[in-house]
């Protein structure tokens, strides 16, 4: 379990919850799609505060954008070890699969310039815009074209066991790169 804790709320007789990676409560059954929807609304948490500092802000925004990176790439390390191999070999998932390995590939070369701006920079959050923007056609693919769809690609139980794999790959990934 992420950051070792474990929260229990019982619903009837049985815990169903406990804390996931992105220190959001989950389902111990949750799917892979429910995972990675998680994260996505982790991002635009961080995305919303980032867009509101300014110059003077700079450590805050060096400590909120760092946070973001470890998490998206932790994130990304999960899609690309266990989804993306997965899409490629469906003929009608593929070509979705390189468009996600594309826009990662997209999202790592704008955070490098970011992070070498500087966050003093006072053109520093009109730049953060493209990484959003960027960011934003990533997860509308995912949370529109992909996850309601992968129950027809993939049995419920092996989504639910790529959400565990998932999560447990982000949470070693930010221990290991924290």
């Amino acid at each position: 379990m992420c950051h070792g804790e474990v929260v229990k709320l019982l619903f009837g007789e049985k815990d169903t919850t406990q804390v996931g990676c992105h220190g959001l409560f989950r389902s111990k059954s949750m799917a892979i799609g429910e995972s990675i929807k998680a994260g996505h609304d982790e991002y635009r948490r961080l995305f919303a505060k980032l867009f509101k500092t300014t110059v003077k802000d700079a450590s805050l925004r060096e400590e909120l954008f760092n946070d973001y990176a470890l998490r998206l790439y932790a994130h990304h390390e999960g899609e690309e070890r266990l989804l993306i191999p997965k899409m490629l070999k469906i003929p009608d998932l593929k070509d979705m699969g390189y468009e996600l390995e594309m826009e990662h590939a997209t999202m790592k070369v704008l955070i490098k310039d970011l992070k070498t701006l500087g966050y003093d920079h006072a053109m520093w959050r009109y730049r953060l815009s493209p990484l959003y923007s960027v960011m934003k056609v990533h997860w509308d693919k995912e949370e529109t074209q992909l996850i309601p769809f992968a129950p027809e690609y993939f049995a419920a139980s092996a989504l639910i066991d790529l959400g565990k794999e998932f999560d447990t790959l982000v949470e070693d990934y930010i221990k290991k790169n924290k």
